[in-house]
Protein backbone atom coordinates (compact mmCIF):
# COMPACT_ATOMS: atom_id res chain seq x y z
CA UNK A 1 0.00 0.00 0.00
CA UNK A 2 1.20 3.71 -1.02
CA UNK A 3 0.16 6.06 1.95
CA UNK A 4 1.95 9.43 1.26
CA UNK A 5 1.49 12.20 4.23
CA UNK A 6 1.82 15.71 2.26
CA UNK A 7 2.23 18.68 4.73
CA UNK A 8 3.49 21.99 4.81
CA UNK A 9 7.33 22.03 6.70
CA UNK A 10 5.92 24.40 9.26
CA UNK A 11 2.42 21.96 9.95
CA UNK A 12 1.88 21.31 13.55
CA UNK A 13 0.12 18.30 12.91
CA UNK A 14 2.22 16.39 11.11
CA UNK A 15 4.50 14.70 13.66
CA UNK A 16 1.13 13.43 15.30
CA UNK A 17 -0.13 12.18 11.94
CA UNK A 18 3.71 10.07 11.59
CA UNK A 19 3.12 9.12 14.95
CA UNK A 20 -0.22 7.88 14.37
CA UNK A 21 1.47 5.87 11.25
CA UNK A 22 4.31 4.38 12.93
CA UNK A 23 1.98 3.18 16.09
CA UNK A 24 0.07 1.28 13.48
CA UNK A 25 3.15 -0.18 11.90
CA UNK A 26 2.50 1.48 8.01
CA UNK A 27 5.07 2.61 6.27
CA UNK A 28 4.96 5.73 4.75
CA UNK A 29 6.39 8.40 2.66
CA UNK A 30 6.34 12.49 3.56
CA UNK A 31 6.34 15.06 0.78
CA UNK A 32 6.44 18.63 1.79
CA UNK A 33 4.47 20.87 -0.20
CA UNK A 34 7.13 23.64 -0.77
CA UNK A 35 9.43 20.97 -2.31
CA UNK A 36 6.41 19.37 -4.19
CA UNK A 37 4.12 22.02 -5.58
CA UNK A 38 2.50 19.29 -8.32
CA UNK A 39 0.56 18.34 -5.03
CA UNK A 40 -0.83 21.61 -3.80
CA UNK A 41 -2.07 21.59 -7.69
CA UNK A 42 -3.27 17.90 -7.97
CA UNK A 43 -5.04 17.73 -4.70
CA UNK A 44 -6.16 21.22 -4.55
CA UNK A 45 -4.50 21.64 -1.07
CA UNK A 46 -5.55 24.24 1.44
CA UNK A 47 -4.86 22.39 4.70
CA UNK A 48 -2.23 20.71 6.32
CA UNK A 49 -1.68 17.39 6.36
CA UNK A 50 -3.24 15.63 3.98
CA UNK A 51 -2.88 11.70 4.37
CA UNK A 52 -2.91 9.82 0.70
CA UNK A 53 -3.59 6.42 -0.20
CA UNK A 54 -2.42 5.01 -3.49
CA UNK A 55 -3.05 8.69 -4.92
CA UNK A 56 -6.38 9.11 -3.54
CA UNK A 57 -7.01 12.10 -0.88
CA UNK A 58 -8.44 10.11 2.24
CA UNK A 59 -7.84 12.83 5.04
CA UNK A 60 -7.35 16.14 4.70
CA UNK A 61 -6.08 17.47 7.77
CA UNK A 62 -5.79 15.20 10.75
CA UNK A 63 -7.23 11.99 9.65
CA UNK A 64 -11.05 10.93 12.16
CA UNK A 65 -10.50 8.36 13.84
CA UNK A 66 -10.57 4.99 12.44
CA UNK A 67 -8.62 6.12 9.60
CA UNK A 68 -5.32 4.91 10.38
CA UNK A 69 -6.61 1.61 12.06
CA UNK A 70 -8.79 0.94 8.97
CA UNK A 71 -5.83 1.56 6.75
CA UNK A 72 -3.92 -1.45 9.05
CA UNK A 73 -6.56 -3.95 8.24
CA UNK A 74 -5.87 -3.66 4.55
Amino acid sequence: MNITIAATKTCNHRPLLEEQLQDAGLQYKLQYFEDHPELVEKYRLKTSPLLIVEDELVSAGMPESGIVESLKKT
